[in-house]
């Protein structure tokens, strides 16, 4: 009967805590699993923010495998979620027909903070 009153016990406790951690909203779900933002813009070479480029997110080199892909809104941008510790690395591929712009890789790796959102900011070019 003990056993059962402990293992109740631990069970409540186990579910008020999910309960907290949810009703705390997106930061708090992102600090438990880990994830850091990375915000993207993606621009013409006259400054003119870009919808319509498909972006491509790449874990640990520029030829590894694609562990996310969305299209940039009318804003020219996206926001994404990313396990922190983790290195990132992006392609943009211009969707619209016809094409405007060749297809680009980020430079540079982007690892995700918990408490201090990255940017990638992308001038497409021709």
């Amino acid at each position: 009967m003990k056993n059962l009153i402990k293992i109740s016990s631990m069970l409540s406790l186990l579910i008020i805590a999910c309960l907290l951690i949810g009703g705390c909203g997106n930061s708090a779900e992102n600090f438990v699993q880990g994830n850091g933002k990375i915000n993207v813009t993606v621009k013409d070479a006259g400054g003119t923010l870009l919808a319509n480029v498909k972006i491509d997110v790449k874990v640990d080199s520029q030829t590894g495998r694609v562990v996310d892909t969305w299209t940039t809104d009318a804003s020219g941008a996206h926001a994404f979620q990313e396990t922190i510790g983790s290195d990132y690395y992006f392609t943009f591929t211009d969707v619209n027909s016809p094409v405007r712009f060749g297809t680009q890789n980020y430079p540079n790796k982007v690892t995700p903070e918990l408490t201090n959102p990255q940017t990638v900011n992308v001038t497409m070019l021709p």
